[in-house]
């Protein structure tokens, strides 16, 4: 490490790395000591930050999570119509297609990730849960979602139905299967009709926040191995 570079700037290289060989040649061929030699560290120093293979990849995971729930606010702050469900569930599915490690894991490509994001998702924060309920509550509050289910209810069908649109193969056009997904959302969860943009404006600001407190669970959890 030179002297001008700080300990985090030195484990978001060997993440580069990491996340570099993985998409090039898979989970099963990736070694530790392949990793260390792309990041030009030393093996004995890429293990001062993560203890493990696994520890280590599980890491280039959240780090793209993390990115992508940072995509997420920034075309929530880019654009308010993001905060409607089916935009922003429009956004997050295009974000998670076009980054192949996070698809990878539900186009069930075993070589490329092995079985790491079922451990990912176990190993969540629950917060994150909390916080996309305390989002469908925001919306329910200005009766922009349906109102006939509880909050949690319909955050279990939101979730199959997303996951169900991810673990279909990918055919054609994903922009064209992102905006079916995003229609099939509008029809399942939300009242009909356009609505008002003051309305939108008015939530925009506290989706958000609430979207940037999630990418932020993530960062911290990866800033245990920065420090």
């Amino acid at each position: 490490m030179s002297p001008a570079e700080s300990r985090a700037d030195r484990a978001e290289r060997i993440l580069d790395a990491a996340a570099d060989l993985l998409t090039r040649v898979g989970y099963r061929r990736t070694t530790v000591e392949d990793v260390a030699d792309h990041a030009d560290v030393g093996k004995g120093t890429l293990y001062l930050h993560w203890k493990t293979r696994e520890a280590l990849f599980l890491a280039v995971l959240r780090r793209e999570g993390a990115r992508t729930m940072e995509d997420l606010v920034h075309a929530l702050e880019a654009d308010p119509q993001v905060a409607l469900l089916p935009r922003l569930t429009e956004v997050q599915f295009t974000n998670v297609v076009n980054r192949p490690l996070l698809y990878a894991g539900y186009a069930a490509d075993a070589d490329l990730l092995g079985k790491l994001l079922p451990k990912l998702h176990g190993d969540l924060n629950p917060r994150h849960d909390e916080l996309f309920e305390d989002y469908l509550r925001l919306l329910a509050g200005h009766r922009l979602l349906r109102t006939d289910r509880p909050v949690g209810e319909i955050a279990v069908a939101y979730r199959a139905m997303m996951h169900g649109f991810l673990l279909s193969p990918r055919t054609g056009d994903p922009a064209a299967a992102a905006a079916l997904l995003a229609d099939t959302v509008a029809h399942a969860f939300t009242p009909p009709g356009r609505p008002p943009a003051a309305k939108v404006r008015a939530i925009a600001p506290r989706a958000v926040a609430i979207f940037t407190e999630a990418a932020e669970l993530d960062r911290a959890h990866l800033r245990r191995a920065y420090s």
